[in-house]
């Protein structure tokens, strides 16, 4: 089952000029008024990561451990904290580390962290079922996936844990489609998801630009946009962005912006601002 885990905390590795109901606008964010308006501290936070400010990212992590300005979501800090470690150079054992001011999150690691579910301690299963019973779904569909080998009976329960209100059984649920090699549904979880986990934006844009036409180009750059307005551009991500720009300009649809090219150089090669 350990492989599960690694999938969880390695997410931000697979999940590497249009509108939103989640997104964020910062290019007129007023932020002087930042220390009363949570939102505004948001918007100040996600600029600051579209610049590639290390410190950006924790501040945004600790914003969705609080629903401060944003929804309340421990599989976005999660995001956030990989994002920030992967610009550290930190490992997973640093970005569980940092996971762990969150509730339900160690609780989830004490079920998950085992070679087999067998082993997992009774008592472990118990606690977190006490203290968040839609958590512990995860770990009726990762039983139901390892050991009946069942894999109907597993999705049906992710989905279950997230109408339950799982933060972190969405994220698994289309991990498991990319652990099992079904692409198509891989990517209609992504589709379903990317509003609520904007970094999953980025892989849909890394399948967009595996193909080779403009249409799909475009698609791109609207899906890489999307993460970025979130702060959730990837190194990755802001490559391909700026290869699908290069790309288009090349066919005569748009012309290349140097100041964003070079936004996007910069955070493709991970140079990191920490004033």
């Amino acid at each position: 089952m350990r492989n599960i885990l690694i999938l969880l905390c390695c997410a931000v590795t697979l999940f590497n000029g249009t509108s939103c109901k989640s997104r964020i606008e910062v290019q007129n964010a007023d932020i002087s008024q930042g220390a009363v308006n949570p939102g505004c501290r948001v918007a100040q936070f996600v600029q600051q990561a579209r610049m590639g400010h290390t410190e950006a990212y924790d501040s945004l992590a600790l914003c969705y451990r609080d629903g401060a300005g944003v929804k309340k979501s421990s599989a976005n800090m999660m995001f956030m904290y990989m994002l920030s470690g992967k610009l550290k150079g930190n490992d997973i054992k640093d970005i569980i580390e940092a996971m762990k001011q969150d509730r339900i999150f160690p609780l989830l690691i004490d079920v998950l962290d085992h070679r087999r579910i067998e082993d997992v301690p009774r008592e472990a299963v118990e606690k977190l079922r006490c203290v968040s019973p839609a958590d512990a779904l995860i770990f009726d569909a990762v039983y139901a996936l390892e050991c009946e080998n069942d894999t109907a009976k597993s999705e049906q329960l992710f989905l279950e844990a997230g109408v339950q209100g799982s933060d972190m059984a969405p994220v698994l649920h289309t991990v498991m489609y990319k652990h099992l090699k079904c692409p198509e549904k891989y990517e209609q979880n992504l589709r379903r998801y990317a509003e609520k986990y904007p970094i999953m934006y980025v892989e849909l844009g890394n399948i967009s630009m595996q193909e080779n036409d403009e249409e799909h180009w475009m698609k791109a750059v609207e899906y890489y946009n999307l993460a970025d307005q979130c702060g959730m551009l990837t190194p990755r991500g802001a490559r391909n962005l700026s290869i699908a720009y290069r790309l288009l300009e090349k066919a005569g649809k748009m012309k290349c912006d140097p100041k964003e090219m070079a936004r996007l150089e910069m955070l493709g090669n991970r140079i990191v601002s920490v004033n």
